[in-house]
């Protein structure tokens, strides 16, 4: 299934070549010191709001934690048996393009468990898009409630504060992209731009 252990593993190299220790991290995250340890020895599946978290404090992509390694060339293709989900308490989330280091963005296709919910609020620089492939998840953005039903896409500025959940007894899948933000790039310049499309 997944597998906490490299997450753990890719946690615990972040913290030491920030040369923090557990406490430190714990501190400047707002996650707790028991967790980060449980996290650091794959005891424990993280929320994608702690992973958000730790990356915000670690200064790396939330990608970082589940790359495998850099490609050789511009191009990645990835058979889709060679990509290991990782356990996440909501879910099972996938890197789709493991190891590319993209100035773009990261591509992830998110698993929800049935009657699952994200465990808070976040919010992080850049924008996040959520394409629904299966089933559906309901999305509260800045207070605004959108149901994401098969086929159903939403684009927004996540800086926002937002979170989702899964109502149904069904898994819902996810593509979710995170797109970096350009210094010159406003939230509108790109919700304007996907509008013309």
């Amino acid at each position: 299934m997944g597998n906490s252990n490299n997450v753990g593993r890719r946690i615990k190299e972040a913290r030491s070549s920030a040369g923090l220790t557990q406490r430190e991290l714990a501190h400047q995250s707002n996650v707790s010191v028991n967790t980060l340890s449980l996290l650091e020895r794959g005891q424990t599946s993280p929320t994608i709001a702690t992973l958000q978290k730790l990356a915000d404090s670690l200064s790396v992509e939330i990608s970082y934690f589940f790359a495998v390694s850099k490609p050789e060339d511009e191009i990645v293709f990835t058979k889709s048996n060679r990509r290991i989900p990782v356990q996440i308490s909501e879910g099972l989330i996938t890197n789709l393009s493991p190891g590319f280091i993209s100035a773009v963005g990261r591509f992830f296709e998110l698993h929800v468990f049935p009657r699952s919910k994200s465990k808070k609020e976040v919010s992080h620089s850049g924008f996040e898009f959520l394409y629904c492939l299966e089933n559906e998840l309901i999305c509260i953005v800045s207070e605004r409630v959108y149901l994401l039903e098969q086929g159903d896409a939403l684009l927004y500025n996540a800086n926002l504060p937002h979170h989702w959940q899964n109502s149904t007894d069904k898994v819902t899948k996810i593509i979710m992209v995170q797109i970096k933000a350009d210094k010159e790039d406003e939230p509108c310049d790109l919700i304007d731009q996907a509008n013309s499309s």
